[in-house]
C-alpha cells in the first residue's frame, strides 16, 4: 500500500478515556504501518460517552461493548487490508 493508501484509525480522545484506550494502544503496537490516531472531537457528539467506536479510512465503526466494538472493528479492518 502506498502513503496515500495507509488503513487510517481515527479516535476520539473522550472515548479513549472511557473505553478504546488499550486498543487503540494494542493496534499501534501490532500494526506501525497504519496510522492510528487520536483527536480531541470527532464531531460525533455523544458517541464517546455512549459506546466505543473510531472511524476507519472515514468508515463509523461502533459496537455496544469493547467486545463487540473490537470484533466488528477488526472484520472491517481485515476488509480493507483485502481492497
Amino acid at each position: 500500500m502506498g502513503e496515500d493508501q495507509r488503513i487510517r484509525l481515527d479516535f476520539c480522545n473522550g472515548n479513549l478515556m472511557s473505553f478504546t484506550q488499550e486498543l487503540f494502544l494494542k493496534l499501534r503496537e501490532e500494526h506501525p504501518e497504519w496510522i492510528v490516531s487520536r483527536y480531541g472531537c470527532l464531531t460525533n457528539c455523544g458517541e464517546c460517552a455512549a459506546r466505543p467506536f473510531a472511524f476507519v479510512m472515514d468508515e463509523l465503526v461502533a459496537g455496544d461493548d469493547l467486545q463487540e466494538f473490537e470484533e466488528k472493528l477488526r472484520a472491517c479492518l481485515a476488509k480493507k487490508t483485502l481492497t
